[in-house]
């Protein structure tokens, strides 16, 4: 490996670990994984993981024990915690320069021109600083994509279907099948970029190998959860969760033009660059490697549109297919218009500073102003920057200007104490032996690993449920947003979390109400 290769890794890890510094633990995500890991850590179990107690099926158990394994050589530590999954977009990066290097053994240089692309799209950086899962997929994704590009070149031997066997598994422990989706369409699609594709039938015996593999793997964790577990639960684990996010009805129920509608965001800084989509463009027929990375980007963005529940983050694996493809076009200068927007937002952010464009009351956090007018300097001067520099550095710059000015302003203003849980959990967890109930919220456990909570939260959703839970734990405390609570006592204390007040009622008033 170069010195460049492993500057361009240590620059990633400083950059990263200074986003997760700059923000609070937040809800209801980062805190609910860190809640499952905590309970993971309690009840010694990789196997079984719960949620505030009860049995959680949404997610698979890798994240959740490589946090566990961290905390066996530091201790419990939420900033340990959360450097895993910056770990993980670390290894994206590395692994994206590896995938480069296959791809053109010709030219090397085109490796770290790849890397340094993926970290500076703004939406890599952020939430690739987070303690979310798809950094993690992409790994898999990177690992069976460098498979398949072998299978392509000819090598249709046994350990190269275990080995994609293996990736899909990886995948599967890291976030559940969805490792198909980014990986399925090149294997299908074979013939639109591959010199030396496997015969049908030998293709098809070697994907069988590979499905072997992979249940085989996959069963070390799914037997013994299944073996112990309620019908309920083996339901749920096995078809609603998934089917539901294919089909809708659960959370993050998006409309199909959903993606394409936050595509120029999503392809900020480096897909505003005409120059680069037209060099991908001239260069298509002669570059097989281009239509490999554009099958896997594009059938990427295609299915997650197509199916009910979608977000931003769930792109994450296919950006180094992005990242290689304007890594291989940036060896060229090319016009870009990536300052236009940074222009734009950098104005709209000096008027909110300076008072001229009022706030409405759901920006009521980003006081005070003064961190807007620095926003709206840095964006015009980031603008000037890639306005003048080269179009790799210009656009790099860019990009990770963006991510940490968009962190300064939550440092700043009171964004981040009305998203920081830690008062209201420290708060909590000095009560927790009388007894603790939340009221009239979907509770995701935002506070159980803040407190460090040993046992379950009561879940009252109404006040019939919390008068009795009230006068089984006279000495207990309630607590829930106050804007929605049953009861009309005022709280005895409140507390900002999730941009909202939270309040606490003590049992033994809720029993006299």
């Amino acid at each position: 490996m170069s010195k460049t290769f492993w500057a361009i890794l240590g620059v990633t890890a400083v950059l990263l670990a200074a986003l997760v510094a700059m923000r609070p633990l937040l809800p209801i995500d980062e805190t609910r994984y860190l809640s499952v890991a905590w309970e993971m850590w309690l009840s010694h179990d990789p196997v079984h993981l719960t949620k505030n107690g009860e049995m959680y099926t949404h997610k698979t158990p890798l994240l959740f024990v490589m946090i566990n394994l961290v905390w066996l050589v530091t201790g419990v530590s939420e900033f340990s915690a959360r450097l895993v999954g910056p770990a993980c977009a670390v290894a994206m990066v590395a692994g994206t320069g590896l995938l480069a290097r296959r791809l053109w053994p010709q030219d090397p240089a085109i490796a770290p021109r790849a890397m340094l692309v993926l970290i500076g799209f703004p939406v890599f950086l952020i939430y690739g600083s987070a303690t979310m899962f798809d950094a993690l997929l992409a790994l898999g994704v990177l690992g069976g994509a460098a498979t398949i590009w072998r299978i392509g070149q000819g090598d249709h031997g046994r350990r190269v279907w275990i080995g994609l066997g293996l990736a899909l598994a990886f995948g599967i422990y890291a976030k559940g099948p969805v490792i198909f989706v980014f990986l399925l369409p090149l294997l299908l699609g074979m013939r639109l970029w591959a010199p030396e594709p496997p015969h049908l039938g030998a293709g098809a015996k070697g994907f069988g190998l590979a499905l072997l593999v992979t249940l085989a793997l996959v069963a070390l964790w799914l037997v013994p959860t299944l073996a112990t577990a309620p019908p309920a639960f083996i339901k749920e684990l096995l078809w609603t969760q998934s089917a539901a996010r294919v089909a809708g009805g659960m959370a993050h129920d998006r409309p199909v033009w959903f993606l394409l509608a936050l595509l120029p965001l999503i392809l900020f800084p480096w897909g505003w660059s005409w120059g680069l989509w037209r060099e991908i463009s001239a260069q298509w027929r002669a570059e097989p490697a281009l239509r490999f990375c554009a099958l896997w980007a594009v059938s990427a963005f295609a299915l997650f549109s197509l199916i009910s529940g979608k977000q931003v983050h769930y792109l994450l694996p296919a950006y180094p297919a992005v990242a290689l493809m304007f890594g291989f076009a940036t060896a060229k200068r090319h016009t870009s218009f990536a300052a236009l927007p940074l222009v734009l937002v950098g104005f709209l952010a000096l008027a909110a500073g300076s008072g001229h464009l009022p706030l409405g009351p759901d920006m009521a956090a980003l006081t005070p102003l003064w961190p807007l007018t620095l926003f709206g300097l840095t964006l015009l001067g980031l603008a000037l920057s890639q306005w003048r520099g080269s179009r790799l550095a210009g656009n790099l710059t860019a990009g990770v200007g963006v991510a940490l000015a968009v962190h300064m302003v939550i440092v700043f203003t009171a964004l981040y104490p009305a998203y920081d849980g830690q008062a209201l959990a420290t708060r909590l967890a000095a009560s927790e032996r009388q007894g603790l109930a939340v009221t009239n919220v979907e509770y995701n456990a935002e506070v159980n690993f803040l407190g460090r909570l040993t046992t379950p939260v009561a879940l009252t959703p109404d006040l019939a449920s919390l008068t009795e839970w009230a006068k089984a734990h006279p000495q207990g405390i309630a607590f829930g947003r106050v804007a929605e609570s049953p009861l009309t006592i005022p709280p005895t204390e409140v507390f900002p979390f999730m941009a909202q007040d939270w309040g606490l009622w003590p049992a033994d008033a809720i029993s006299r109400e």
